[in-house]
């Protein structure tokens, strides 16, 4: 019996994938959870696909009308969803440690140790080092490229590359579909997670600070979200483009009271919770330049962070830094991303396709990947 078949309980037709189906019973039970059962859908049941992105339309128009409190409510509605959804699609494994979790929910970030050994280094470097590049630092807005690096104009800050030249890398889908990076995601959301961003990309020494990124600010592009990062270049010292996060910030109402305990204004309070990058950068640039965390190191390490807690990366002082991102959250959020993957190779997809675990829950956490390449 198909997973589909065991939540319904029926073996109803859908053009969907069964990891998209139950993606689409899942996002209908939050909508029960938040009071909206009776939200009306403008398809037919057995329009399954527009009824999915329908809802994730809905999702994400709502996340960008919501402030921090109902950001919250939502996240704890996917929480309580996940009960639908089979045991060998939810059921976690023992990868993450209890004690890191912990700490990244207090925190909002965390060290993860060397996650990429200097072959494996090499071996992405190889394969990315013929591929274009991207003018920005995400495929799913880029709208220029150049042929290498050394034609990245100089009033570009960032660089990144095509979804599929970037998936059929060796090691990074391997990555991202480690356990214990699954179970740091999912401990830490408190539902099973989705893997919506898969990126890596450059960042350029010698620039302006990018105004919506390179300055302290906080992501909206879910309700609740953890990503891990690894450096793909070393970071040998802060100026060569470290990571700032501000601990605790991605918890508002904690925040908010370990600031006024502090003698924090309450003007200032008010501006660290706003949506305006050009509000929040100043006020949390002069109250956390120097106290928040940093993080850098070698090639190959690896640190996570809940976007929307405070945080920033700065300029590289003399040389190129390349990241590497895997963004796990409650649901694929159509108003801010798209997976467009442009003249892209049949075969490429089909090996990519391949290497991503057969599991349930792997089939269930990188369902938006699969079907991008599944489309090929």
């Amino acid at each position: 019996m198909s997973l589909w078949a065991k939540v319904l309980g029926a073996r109803e037709h859908t053009d969907l994938s069964d990891a998209l189906a139950l993606d689409l019973i899942r996002l209908k039970e939050v909508r029960r959870v938040l009071g909206q059962a009776n939200w009306p859908l403008k398809f037919k049941y057995s329009d399954a696909r527009e009824q999915l992105h329908q809802v994730s339309r809905d999702l994400g128009e709502r996340l960008a009308r919501c402030n921090a409190s109902e950001r919250m409510t939502v996240a704890s509605a996917f929480a309580r969803a996940d009960d639908i959804l089979p045991v060998e699609v939810k059921a976690g494994g023992r990868a993450a440690e209890m004690s890191k979790i912990k700490s990244v929910l207090e925190n909002g970030c965390g060290d993860l140790g060397r996650s990429l050994s200097d072959a494996q280094l090499e071996a992405i470097h190889s394969h990315l080092r013929s591929k274009p590049v991207l003018l920005s630092n995400d495929a799913h807005s880029a709208k220029e490229q150049v042929a290498s690096l050394a034609d990245v104009p100089m009033n570009r800050n960032y660089g990144c590359y095509d979804y599929l030249d970037l998936w059929s890398c060796p090691h990074v889908l391997e990555l991202a579909a480690q356990e214990k990076f699954i179970d740091l995601a999912q401990g830490y959301l408190g539902c099973t997670p989705t893997l919506y961003s898969v990126n890596a990309f450059w960042s350029f020494p010698d620039r302006q600070p990018h105004k919506a990124s390179q300055v302290f600010h906080r992501d909206w592009e879910d309700y609740r979200s953890l990503v891990v990062f690894t450096l793909l270049t070393p970071v040998e010292t802060p100026d060569e483009g470290a990571h700032y996060y501000v601990e605790t910030s991605h918890e508002v109402d904690r925040f908010e009271a370990v600031l006024k305990a502090d003698g924090i204004a309450g003007a200032d309070v008010e501006n660290l919770v706003k949506r305006d990058e050009e509000i929040i950068a100043p006020t949390a640039l002069r109250l956390f330049e120097h106290s928040a965390r940093r993080f850098d190191g070698p090639a190959g390490q690896s640190f996570c962070g809940d976007g929307y807690g405070l945080h920033r990366v700065v300029v590289p002082r003399s040389r190129p830094r390349l990241m590497l991102w895997f963004r796990f959250g409650n649901f694929f959020n159509e108003t801010a991303y798209r997976i467009v993957m442009p003249d892209a190779v049949r075969a490429t997809a089909r090996h990519a396709l391949e290497r991503i675990p057969s599991t349930p829950r792997h089939q269930y956490v990188f369902r938006y990947l699969i079907e991008a390449l599944s489309a090929v």
